[in-house]
């Protein structure tokens, strides 16, 4: 269940894509380092969480599909989703290439999550 969360849309980066996979990021929930989360789409949430809970995050960050066959989520800026489980964190990101060689992170927001509450 999710019991807290913080929907805080901040840019972590916005460069050239080889300096942000070396990045770590200093985050309430700890450190985070790009790799991360680039490997955790945000539709595989659904494999690890209640379709309640999984439409909790999607509806107070107001997240929505791209429309398309995948119907991949997107954040404000159209930037593909990706997330971190942290402990009891969830930690959502948009990320992607938001001009020509130019890419964008966003901290989207932090959920936490007890699944025996």
């Amino acid at each position: 269940m999710i019991t807290k969360y913080e929907v805080t849309k901040s840019l972590l980066f916005d460069g050239d894509e080889e300096e942000a996979v070396h990045k770590s990021f200093s985050l309430p929930a700890g450190n985070i380092k790009f790799s991360d989360f680039a490997n955790n789409n945000f539709e595989d949430l659904r494999k690890i969480l209640t379709p309640d809970d999984f439409s909790v995050i999607v509806k107070t960050a107001g997240f929505d599909t791209d429309g398309g066959f995948l119907n991949v989520y997107r954040s404000s800026e159209r930037l593909r989703l990706y997330y971190a489980k942290k402990d009891d964190a969830i930690i959502v990101f948009a990320y992607g290439e938001f001009q020509p060689t130019r890419y964008k992170l966003y901290l989207e927001g932090v959920w936490i999550y007890n699944p025996g509450k």
